[in-house]
């Protein structure tokens, strides 16, 4: 017979794991995952050809996240042929066919995924790498001589979430910058703006660099309502309920990446 104290554990605990299968993009052994995209990569080319700038809008809803990337290249140098490919990526209960065999055909993390070469939509396959968490959808694009290329990449994806160590939960994505520094020379500018649904915020948002700890081990409990946590490219400007984050003529790192973490929510009825 199970007294009623085991049985208050086991219905919050089966709560909590009924949770976590709302929140998290893919049900797997982690308590936690997150599933993100970035700039594009050069997995086979040509070293004149150069990022000039790109603008990325994320609009990040309850449930899904759309984000909407422009990039301008120039190359000057003579007419090339590229392969190139955008980063599908998911760590953690994101990370896609986690322990298991992955198929002929895979999808990776993102819910949809379109690309347009200079106002024409294009073909992409998806490439799977050593790295299980990662794939790219590639395609080949020609450069021009003397001559800009503009790329535009969209696509959606679930918000990922973790559980903290106060028994309250967040969501986080995450933005890659590290991948462009595969194209010749830096970046020439470098826009993210990042845009909450007005039903995630309501009021001013506070955003706090996260500083040598883990957004886990934060005492979310203790921060002012409505706080974004970030890390990576620059200090960005709040306005309402948008970021915006710029940055010029920079080679990126992973130090660069855009990380977030926002929606802290207390869980109830834990044990």
């Amino acid at each position: 017979m199970i007294n009623k104290g085991s049985m208050r554990k086991y219905l919050n605990a089966a709560k909590l794991a009924a949770l976590m299968l709302l929140l998290l993009p893919v049900a797997r052994a982690d308590d936690g995952g997150i599933s993100f995209g970035g700039n594009p990569h050069l997995l086979k080319g040509h070293a004149t050809v150069a990022m000039k700038n790109e603008v990325v809008k994320m609009d990040v809803g309850e449930k899904t996240i759309k984000v909407d990337c422009n990039f301008v290249f120039h190359n000057s140098g003579p007419t090339c042929t590229v392969r190139v490919g955008f980063p599908d990526e998911g760590t953690g209960a994101a990370e896609p066919y986690q322990g298991d065999p992955v198929p002929k055909n895979p999808k990776a993390t993102f819910i949809t995924y379109d690309s347009w070469v200079d106002g024409k939509k294009v073909k992409t396959e998806l490439v799977p790498t050593n790295d299980r968490s990662l794939y790219w959808h590639a395609k080949t694009v020609t450069f021009k001589a003397n001559s800009d290329c503009v790329i535009r990449d969209v696509y959606t994806l679930p918000p990922g979430a973790q559980v903290t160590n106060e028994n309250g939960l967040y969501q986080q994505t995450s933005y890659v910058l590290h991948t462009g520094a595969s194209w010749h020379g830096p970046i020439g500018r470098a826009e993210i703006i990042v845009n909450f649904a007005p039903n995630l915020v309501s009021k001013p948002m506070v955003a706090r660099f996260l500083y040598n700890t883990l957004p886990s081990d934060m005492k979310w409990s203790t921060l002012p309502p409505l706080t974004i946590l970030y890390e990576g490219l620059s200090q960005p400007k709040v306005e309402k309920n948008t970021l915006h984050f710029i940055r010029t003529n920079f080679k990126p790192t992973k130090q660069d990446d855009i990380h977030l973490y926002y929606g802290y929510k207390k869980l109830t009825n834990m044990p």
